[in-house]
């Protein structure tokens, strides 16, 4: 197989951990002492070169991945109540799941990750999200060397380092997939947080640039601030979803209360560079309603067939909670609930009232049901 630059990556992400400092450092997001107090609790103390890499996955084996077929995993359960009809068959799902891993005491995880991490992996990010689209396809999901939580609050440039080494893993466990595993199968791409970083240059590395992007179902780039035009503008063939059965193309929100403060990210947006290397400051962030599947606009409770309340202890995926909200994209690309769910819903709000914990949890079920849309869709298109 042809060997792939990362070099548009490591651009990338050293430009955004650059800005973001800057404005991290301006007070933007918290004061110097908050700031201070976050880093003394999540970034590492040590220099990431004294630090002995974990090993390196081998994607060959299935022991280096969370979820595959026939593997056993969260990742294959379904909602208390949920009838489960046949998943479509010849479409698979690769999954990126976020960061698990919040202790300091390494830059990057070993592939499994502390106790808490392989928890959360397990009870929130396979259980909670990667299910959600085990409706449309197989799941394949890679154990990866994710960066801590406190290399996004770094200012010494050592969390990017940290990032680029889990997103060269993420990258061969996707070349591992192409290579060994798809054989021609069309795919959907879903990351949260992290993961959809990774999601979102792996659009730039992998997809665009080849006719992968014609066994693209979608990609779920959720949790994550897109660009339509400094991001997406540069990938041929790749838009926004702009119908709940479009395919090819790419889906985003960021999860805000009806009257939450959202500035301190569109800073960030603004200041930092899409994958065409310049500032995304007057371009437009992507939020795709998914209670509607349009680009914008604002859908009725109604319209939410379902959401999973989080939970973190091992057990099943309670049933799913209709009508918890509505939502609306705001002009400036936040997708704003239309009510404010209390109690469990709140326990991992973000200051600002930032929803990004519960991105998929809140819209579970239409997610499950428009992956599948999509994966009949392209089928019934290209077979």
């Amino acid at each position: 197989m042809a060997k792939h630059k990362t070099a548009p990556a490591a651009k990338f992400l050293l430009a955004i951990a650059a800005i973001v400092v800057l404005i991290l450092i301006g007070g933007i997001i918290y004061t110097s002492n908050q700031m201070t107090m976050l880093r003394i609790a999540f970034v590492p103390s040590h220099e990431i070169a004294s630090e002995e890499p974990a090993p390196a996955p081998d994607y060959t084996s299935d022991d280096a991945w969370a979820a595959l077929p026939g593997k056993t995993s969260t990742a294959l359960l379904q909602p208390e109540g949920v009838l489960k009809p046949a998943m479509v068959p010849e479409v698979d799902v690769f999954y990126v799941h976020p960061t698990t891993y919040l202790s300091k005491e390494r830059w990057n995880a070993t592939l499994l990750g502390d106790e808490k991490a392989q928890r959360w992996r397990n009870n929130f990010a396979l259980r909670d999200q990667a299910s959600a689209f085990n409706l449309a396809g197989e799941i394949y999901a890679p154990y990866y060397r994710q960066a801590t939580f406190g290399a996004f609050l770094d200012d010494s440039g050592q969390g990017v380092q940290a990032m680029l080494r889990a997103h060269d893993d993420v990258l061969k466990a996707f070349d591992n997939y192409i290579a060994t595993r798809n054989k021609g199968r069309p795919f959907i791409l879903v990351g949260h947080s992290q993961g959809a970083l990774h999601t979102l240059l792996l659009l730039g590395e992998r997809i665009a640039p080849t006719n992968l992007k014609d066994l693209m179902v979608a990609a779920y780039v959720i949790g994550w601030p897109v660009s339509i035009e400094g991001d997406l503008g540069v990938l041929p063939g790749i838009n926004p979803c702009m119908q709940e059965s479009d395919t090819g193309c790419v889906v985003s929100y960021q999860s805000f209360d009806k009257e939450g403060d959202p500035s301190p990210l569109l800073k960030i947006f603004d200041a930092t560079p899409g994958l065409n290397g310049k500032p995304r400051k007057g371009t437009q962030m992507l939020c795709t309603n998914p209670l509607n599947w349009h680009v914008g606009g604002e859908a009725k409770k109604a319209k939410n067939l379902g959401a999973i309340e989080l939970l973190t202890e091992d057990g099943p995926i309670p049933a799913p909670i209709v009508g918890l909200t509505g939502a609306r994209c705001g002009k400036n690309g936040i997708l704003y609930l239309t009510r404010s769910p209390a109690g469990s819903w709140a326990e991992y709000q973000m200051a600002g009232g930032n929803y990004h914990t519960y991105d998929i949890n809140l819209f579970y079920m239409n997610l499950r049901e428009n992956a599948a849309a999509r994966a009949n869709a392209w089928l019934r298109a290209n077979r």
